[in-house]
């Protein structure tokens, strides 16, 4: 892709043009602290981030082509599993913050606010690729299957963060050790811990995606706005 190609496609598309800038915002704190200490610490941020990016991109263009026609559902299931495979990383990134334990008293709080930062750029990207698989689960089907859908990928969300912070599993994992990441997972759902994670950690993802939907719906139907 070309940077005028790119740079059409951030005009054409605000909303992400508006997260770009966010996760740009990241980036340029982690690049500072790099040029200030010289340190490749927290190098794995931007990788974390381009995985939170990931399941957005994906949604999008399936969204497209949902809108173009409609998808065969056995393939729809197919699509909304391979999003559902990445969407964790996106609040994945908030847990990056336990990284903290080993910086510095100097650079505590530069170091809370980058990641923080990042923290919020990969959030608000998951946040609206919910929004997209809710739009498109409306559009197919009803309001109350897309929210019951929401209700279960948040719940399945807060599990997959369980697993990738605490059982260091990634999401391709399921093509590259599946049936040890099945043990993973069966041994996971035994784990009281876990079980609280999932809950409490899936409670916030929806409490918080609820209150974005709602205030994308105010923002549509004002006529003051335009909502795409």
């Amino acid at each position: 892709m070309t940077l005028n190609t790119l740079l059409r496609y951030l005009k054409g598309n605000h909303k992400v043009a508006l997260l770009a800038l966010v996760s740009a915002s990241s980036l340029s704190l982690l690049f500072f602290r790099i040029l200030i200490t010289q340190n490749l610490g927290f190098i794995f941020l931007p990788w974390n981030l381009f995985l939170a990016w990931v399941p957005l991109f994906y949604i999008k263009w399936v969204w497209q082509k949902e809108l173009s026609g409609a998808i065969p559902f056995w393939l729809l299931l197919i699509h909304l599993s391979v999003w559902l495979l990445f969407f964790p990383n996106a609040p994945y990134i908030i847990t990056d913050l336990l990284h903290l334990r080993a910086t510095s008293a100097d650079m505590i709080w530069f170091d809370a606010l980058m990641i923080f930062t990042f923290a919020v750029s990969g959030f608000l990207t998951g946040l609206y690729s919910i929004r997209i698989v809710h739009r498109l689960l409306t559009h197919r089907w009803n309001e109350s299957i897309a929210w019951l859908a929401i209700a279960g990928s948040m719940f399945l969300s807060g599990f997959g963060v369980f697993l990738g912070r605490y059982g260091r599993w990634n999401s391709w994992d399921i093509i590259a050790q599946p049936m040890s990441l099945a043990r993973g997972i069966l041994h996971s759902m035994r784990d009281p811990f876990a079980i609280k994670h999932t809950f409490t950690f899936s409670f916030v993802l929806m409490l918080l995606y609820f209150a974005f939907h709602i205030f994308a719906e105010m923002k549509r139907n004002d006529s003051t706005h335009k909502y795409s």
